[in-house]
C-alpha cells in the first residue's frame, strides 16, 4: 500500500503516467462521522467509557458557536442570541449519552461537562435545552431492584436538596444501571426537533443494536471509529 500523506495531485498524476495500462482506483479520503454533526438538525451523541474522546471538542465547538452569536447592548448590558445561520450550523438539538462502568471513570471529562453546563444556564432562554445530557453507571444497581431501593431515594434527595448530582457534581442526575433503548429512541423521536442523526463510538455489539433501532425509527446513524 503506497502512502500518499503529503503528495499533490500533481504527483499522484505522475505516478500513474509511469503505470500505462494498469487499472488504479484511488477513493476517499473520507471524514470522521463525528465531522456531521454540524450539518444535522437532531444530534444524538452516545459514548461508552474512552468513546467520549471524540465528542469532547465537538460539545466545546458547539457552545463556542453559541457563544460567537451572543450580543450585548454597550448602553444597558442587555443580551440576546442571534440566529445561527444554517450555513455555520444546522443544529436544533443536541443529546449527550455517555455510558461509564463505574464513578471514576466519570472524573476526568466532568470538569468540560460542568462548564458547558454553566454556559448554557448563562446564555438562558431556549439555549438551557439545547444540549441536555444523559449520564448512565452500569456498576450501580437500578431502581427496580430492591436492593438498591434505599440507596436510589437517598441520591434522589439529595439531588432535590443541593441541586447536584453525588456521583458526578454535575446538575445532570447519573442514571443507575444501563439505558432502556425503546424509551430513549422514543423520547427522542417525540421531541421533534428535525431528522434525527446518532453518532456513537463505542463497543460493536452495541453499535449493531443502536443502528437497528436507528433504522426501525428512521434516525440516521454513523459510527465513530477511535
Amino acid at each position: 500500500m503506497k502512502n500518499w500523506k503529503g503528495k499533490t495531485c500533481e504527483d499522484i498524476k505522475i505516478k500513474i503516467s509511469e503505470h500505462q495500462g494498469t487499472e488504479i482506483y484511488i477513493d476517499g479520503p473520507y471524514g470522521a462521522p463525528s465531522s456531521h454533526i454540524f450539518r444535522a438538525q437532531h444530534a444524538v451523541l452516545i459514548a461508552t467509557g474512552i468513546g467520549v474522546t471524540p465528542f469532547a471538542s465537538i460539545l466545546q465547538s458547539i457552545m463556542h458557536k453559541y457563544w460567537k452569536a451572543r450580543h450585548t447592548c454597550p448602553r444597558c448590558t442587555y443580551s440576546w442570541s442571534s440566529e445561527i445561520p444554517a450555513t455555520v450550523m444546522n443544529l436544533r438539538k443536541v443529546d449527550f449519552f455517555w455510558i461509564n462502568r463505574d464513578q471514576r471513570s466519570f472524573e476526568w471529562f466532568v470538569n468540560l461537562l460542568s462548564q458547558l453546563e454553566i454556559e448554557q444556564a448563562e446564555l438562558g432562554g431556549a439555549m438551557e435545552r439545547f444540549l441536555e445530557m444523559h449520564m448512565y453507571i452500569t456498576s450501580a444497581l437500578q431502581k427496580t431492584d430492591m436492593k438498591a431501593v434505599g440507596l436510589q431515594l437517598a441520591l434522589d434527595l439529595l439531588h432535590e436538596k443541593e441541586k447536584r448530582d453525588l456521583i458526578t457534581g454535575l446538575k445532570t442526575r447519573t442514571n443507575a444501571g444501563r439505558p432502556n433503548w425503546d424509551k430513549v429512541f422514543k423520547q427522542i423521536a417525540d421531541q421533534k426537533k428535525g431528522k434525527v442523526t446518532i453518532f456513537f463510538c463505542g463497543p460493536p455489539n452495541l453499535a449493531r443494536i443502536l443502528r437497528v433501532k436507528s433504522d426501525q425509527y428512521g434516525f440516521n446513524f454513523r459510527k465513530e471509529v477511535f
